[in-house]
Parts: C-alpha cells; sequence; structure tokens
C-alpha cells in the first residue's frame, strides 16, 4: 500500500457517518477504464449466467475500454443475484472468460419477473456490510455469505422497524436493498454528501466512520475511476450507518484518518493469487483490519489499481 503523498480532507457527515476524502495526483491513465455498471448500461459487456453458482463468464465487447469490476459489486438477475469477492479485470475483445462468483440469494434458480435469466443488469449496490464483503474477499465462504446477507436484511428492517425482505424472492439482498423506505432513508445521505467530490481533480478515495468508529477505507491508482465507482461507495457507507441506527456523530478530524492509513501501511503479507487474464489481487493483515490490493499486469505489479482496507 502506498501512503505516501495521500492528503487527507473532511469529514463530511450527515447523522451518524463521516466521511474523508483522500487526495493525490493520478499513479495512473484512468480513462482506459470503464466501471462494471458503465459498461452495462453502454451494453460494452455482458455478463452470462453459467448455471453454476460459483462462477460466471463475462465477455467485453469494447475494442479500446477494459472493464474495471470490483469486489461486492451487485449482478442482478440470471438464476440467482451474485456478487464477485474479488476485483476483476476484463481486457478489451476479451471474449467470454470466467469469472468467481458468489450468491447473495438463496433458494431462486429460476427467471424473476421480467429480467433475463441468461444475463445479468446492473445495480447502483454493492454488499455494504463487513460481514459480507469479508466473507467474500477474505474467507471466500459461500455460507458466511448467506449469513451476512440474512444479518443485512434484519438489520435493515430493525432500523426501519419493518421487513425489508421482498415477495418477490425474501433472500435477495439486492431487492431488499431496493425497499421504498430503505431508498427515502438513504437518499437523505446522498443528497446531503453525494455531491461533494464532483469537480475535484485530486481525489482518489476516501474514508468513512461509522458512529465515530472506522469502517472502510477505499483508495484507487486514478480519480476517473474513482468518479466512476462514487455512488457504489457512497451507497455502502450510507447502508452501513443505516444499519447502525440509533447511533450518533462522532468527533473526528483528519489526524484520525492519518493514523489509520499508517497502521494499515504496516500490514503483513497473507496471501497473493493471480485471476486471468490480468487481475492479481493481495491480502495484507494488520491487528486491526485487513487490506487487499489489486494490480493489472498490464499496468505493471508495483502500483495498486485498487486498495481496500477494511476495519475488523
Amino acid at each position: 500500500m502506498n501512503k505516501a503523498s495521500l492528503c487527507v480532507s473532511g469529514p463530511y457527515t450527515h447523522e451518524n457517518l463521516a466521511i474523508f476524502f483522500l487526495h493525490r495526483p493520478d499513479e495512473i491513465d484512468g480513462s482506459r477504464y470503464i466501471s462494471l455498471n458503465e459498461a452495462l448500461e453502454k451494453k460494452q459487456v455482458l455478463v452470462h449466467e453459467t448455471g453454476t453458482v460459483g462462477q460466471l463468464e463475462t465477455e467485453n465487447l469494447s475494442e479500446t475500454i477494459d472493464v474495471f469490476i470490483q469486489a461486492g459489486d451487485v449482478l442482478k438477475g440470471g438464476r440467482q443475484d451474485r456478487t464477485l469477492g474479488i476485483d476483476f479485470i476484463v481486457p478489451a475483445r476479451s471474449g467470454r472468460i470466467p469469472v468467481p462468483t458468489f450468491c447473495v440469494e438463496s433458494g431462486r434458480w429460476h427467471k424473476r419477473r421480467a429480467e433475463d435469466a441468461a444475463l445479468f443488469a446492473t445495480s447502483p449496490h454493492s454488499m455494504h456490510a463487513k460481514s459480507m464483503r469479508l466473507a467474500a474477499k477474505r474467507a471466500f465462504d459461500q455460507g458466511a455469505v448467506w449469513r451476512g446477507v440474512a444479518e443485512s436484511q434484519e438489520s435493515l428492517g430493525a432500523a426501519l422497524d419493518k421487513s425489508v425482505l421482498s415477495a418477490a424472492s425474501p433472500t435477495s439482498y439486492q431487492l431488499s436493498v431496493e425497499d421504498p423506505d430503505l431508498e427515502k432513508k438513504r437518499g437523505d445521505y446522498s443528497q446531503k454528501l453525494g455531491r461533494l467530490p464532483e469537480g475535484a481533480s485530486d481525489v482518489v478515495g476516501y474514508a468513512f466512520y461509522v458512529n465515530g468508529e472506522r469502517n472502510s477505507v477505499d483508495i484507487y491508482a486514478s480519480t476517473i475511476l474513482f468518479q466512476q465507482l462514487w455512488e457504489k461507495l457512497l451507497n455502502v457507507a450510507i447502508l452501513e450507518a443505516i444499519s447502525a441506527r440509533n447511533g450518533k456523530a462522532v468527533a473526528l478530524d483528519t489526524s484520525n484518518v492519518e493514523t489509520w492509513l499508517s497502521q494499515a501501511v504496516e500490514a503483513e503479507p497473507r496471501d497473493k493469487k493471480d485471476a486471468p487474464p490480468r487481475t492479481l489481487f493481495e491480502t495484507k493483515s494488520y491487528q486491526t483490519g485487513v487490506v487487499f490490493e489489486t494490480f493489472d499486469h498490464a499496468i505493471g505489479d508495483h502500483t495498486a489499481l485498487h486498495t481496500s482496507i477494511i476495519s475488523k
């Protein structure tokens, strides 16, 4: 993890959520990548159902742009909603290549409503709960992901004093976070915080705290990539804050984040794996958290495309 030249601004707060932004010059040309959401909306990528829970196939139709799929991205449709446990780069003109996935919906194995059972659609959401993210990214445990989904549904329901389970598929994480009352509550946070990084030329990441406690940090090698992913990143923070109901903001300043980053820099390597054709990801641990770093072989294995820090 490269902490050099990172500057911290903030906090920016709403109720029990505090966000800080991380600034530095770009390390790469981020225009070579497009987010999964944007690629799906522009029909530049297809994600195919394979009939195997733990694997889908993706196909980048673009001639020039690589698709960046972020761990936790929710894929809606197919025979079951899925998510990825790792970041994954899909090169331009890729053809169909396998992508490792987890199910974030249990029981369903058929077409739902008017959705396509063979292909997946975009979602503005990623898995928000730390337990879910760590189950997928560190433990690679499908059972733990399902338990995380159920716990998330329960905590969100308790925060709203109602059930967020959908009649169309009670186990679907995606349908739960589409609950109208939850969307309204989420919108209150988003209205206050969503536009903060607009127009910023050097914001490459963010850190957030819920009820004054460390939650997560995400850092990218370019501002463009961060800006493409900001909506999903903010939704993760907001849903974590809503889940921690009845909490209050706690006074924080940039020194809190700087200390957090300094501790994460000392993380010890635990695991390094390739995800062909171009992705390398490494897991590191320190006393109070886990660091996940993603590298693109096409730009070298010394500059992390994405660094994710999750506090235990």
